[in-house]
C-alpha cells in the first residue's frame, strides 16, 4: 500500500487540467468541473480512465458523481488506491 503524497495530488490535478484543456495554474482545487467549467459526463469518464491508467487502479463508475472538483477526485482516487 502506498501513501498519499503531494506528488499524487499534483499529478491528479495535471491529469484533470490536461483532460479538460485548461492551464494547471488556472484550475482551482475546488472549482466545480461541471457547474463552473462545463465539463460533461463523457469528459469525466475520460478523467477517471486517465487516473486509473496513471495509478494502475480501478475506480468504480458509481464514484463518478462525486468527482466534481480536484479535491473530490483526489479523495476518490486515494480511496481506490488505498492511500
Amino acid at each position: 500500500m502506498s501513501t498519499v503524497t503531494p506528488e499524487h495530488y499534483v499529478r491528479i490535478k495535471e491529469i484533470v487540467a490536461k483532460q479538460i484543456g485548461v492551464e494547471f495554474a488556472a484550475l482551482g482545487d475546488e472549482t466545480h468541473l461541471v457547474d463552473e467549467l462545463g465539463v460533461d459526463s463523457l469528459k469525466l469518464i475520460d478523467i477517471l480512465s486517465a487516473i486509473e491508467m496513471e495509478f494502475t487502479i480501478v475506480i468504480d463508475m458509481e464514484e463518478l458523481p462525486e468527482m466534481v472538483n480536484v479535491e473530490a477526485i483526489h479523495r476518490v482516487t486515494a480511496r481506490a488506491a488505498g492511500w
